[in-house]
């Protein structure tokens, strides 16, 4: 009998403690911080690093307070050329340039750096062209230098008229068989797009045929900005390609040299390793990061 009374004692408790517990109402997660988190500026604040870039947070995210206050240094007009993966680096030199409150009054851009300048002038923020910039892949970049437009780049790129970007951005291109200079400030993007992506070597081919070098933009940039002209050259692994017989790269690398040195600052972009080499996306934003810190350094002098 005893032992009897010991078990229908231990059950009742055990059975009181379980309703217990079930009445005890559970603390709701709290996910406040990390949706502060997500608002936050992806940039470094306090003590911005050369070295690390962060993660791109979720597109559409409410605008950081930095990036809708007005800007503590003067203007500059930026002169961005390249061919390559190299051309990555214009995202983390415009993120750069906005944490450091650079104000960038015109973008003149040529080859691969396009679709970034433009993604700067489309999208809500620099943080939507970085979570952009890391979804392209090498299809994307072989449409484009095929002349057609992948549907990633039309989803992101809605609008459909260069004048509408926020900062006005110039696609200066040349004619390869004609030599002649061609500007995009207004129009359709996708043709602005698709001309700046005809580089020989990259989804093109090299042609035996003498072709005219490739402008940067230096005197367009120029004429239509006040501010200093700062030039970002991101073509070094573009110009070790092998062409053969060809003199295009030679020729182009000259060109290079003359026209970048017209501009107030001349700075260029160094990755390493070949062109199309789409596993440096990361590296090329974070070299991009350190030429901004460059540009920063010398406006502050």
């Amino acid at each position: 009998m005893r032992y009897l009374s010991c078990v229908k004692f231990f059950l009742f408790f055990f059975t009181l403690l379980s309703l217990t517990s079930c009445a005890i109402k559970r603390p709701t997660p709290d996910f406040k911080e990390l949706q502060e988190l997500e608002a936050v500026n992806s940039s470094p604040v306090e003590t911005p690093s050369d070295t690390q870039i962060e993660f791109p947070i979720t597109p559409g995210a409410s605008v950081p307070a930095n990036e809708q206050t007005s800007t503590k240094r003067p203007g500059i007009a930026l002169v961005l050329g390249g061919a390559g993966v190299a051309s990555f680096a214009t995202v983390g030199l415009l993120k750069r340039l906005k944490s450091e409150g650079i104000k960038v009054d015109l973008i003149v851009a040529s080859g691969w750096p396009s679709i970034f300048a433009l993604g700067y002038g489309f999208l809500r923020s620099v943080h939507d062209l970085e979570w952009f910039a890391m979804r392209l892949q090498d299809v994307d970049f072989k449409k484009l230098g095929s002349g057609s437009v992948s549907k990633l780049v039309e989803s992101f790129f809605k609008k459909g008229d260069l004048k509408d970007t926020r900062v006005p951005v110039v696609v200066i291109t040349r004619d390869l068989e004609s030599g002649k200079s061609v500007l995009f400030d207004s129009g359709n993007w996708i043709e602005a797009l698709s001309k700046a992506f005809a580089i020989p070597g990259l989804y093109q081919p090299v042609s035996n045929k003498r072709l005219e070098p490739i402008p940067l933009g230096v005197g367009e940039a120029q004429k239509r900005s006040s501010s200093p002209v700062f030039v970002v050259q991101m073509y070094s692994d573009y110009l070790a390609l092998p062409m053969g017989k060809s003199d295009f790269l030679a020729d182009f690398q000259k060109s290079l040299k003359e026209e970048a040195s017209q501009g107030d600052f001349n700075l260029e972009v160094k990755v390493g390793g070949g062109p199309l080499d789409f596993s440096k996306k990361r590296a090329a934003i974070v070299a991009g990061a350190q030429v901004g810190g460059q540009i920063a350094s010398k406006l502050t002098k």
